[in-house]
């Protein structure tokens, strides 16, 4: 896939107390970065968040990407649903990876992966369905592959 052709990333229906805009975000940052891996995607996934915000729908469509709060809590066919405290998904979403599960040779992965251990995070559906949505969605891992000077530059612009 050539990098000119990124696949569309776009927000979908956002409801009131909506945390689909943070996500549009981090999955919009993936696209940029692994812009093949997220056009090979076709499933939908819905994350939902124990602290009562709305669940977020991400569907991926091949060429487009789709963010937004599942409206009304429709019950609507998924691939993988993901349930978790806000800071607990996004721990999986910051942890090094390795294989597309958090690295545990890091303090950070081995944290990510206790909260899938005990149950803080749960993944319902395909496991390597969503080993290529944290690959997708990781962080981490683009700051590291950055040359040196690239990244002190990224620091002195946000010093």
């Amino acid at each position: 896939m050539d990098r000119d052709a990124l696949p569309v990333v776009r927000l979908g229906h956002v409801a009131d107390d909506s945390v689909a805009a943070n996500l549009y975000v981090v999955v919009e940052h993936g696209v940029r970065h692994r812009p093949e891996l997220a056009a090979s995607m076709q499933a939908s996934v819905v994350i939902r968040f124990v602290e009562g915000y709305a669940p977020v729908r991400l569907d991926f469509r091949g060429e487009e990407v789709v963010v937004g709060d599942d409206p009304d809590g429709a019950d609507r066919a998924h691939d993988l649903e993901i349930v978790g405290r806000m800071g607990d998904v996004t721990a999986l979403i910051a942890a090094p990876l390795t294989g597309g599960l958090p690295k545990p040779t890091t303090r950070t992965g081995r944290a990510a992966l206790a909260r899938l251990a005990d149950g803080r995070v749960e993944f319902n559906g395909p496991l390597a369905l969503g080993r290529r949505l944290l690959r997708l969605l990781a962080i981490d891992d683009v700051a590291a592959k950055l040359p040196k000077e690239r990244r002190g530059q990224r620091r002195a612009e946000v010093n």
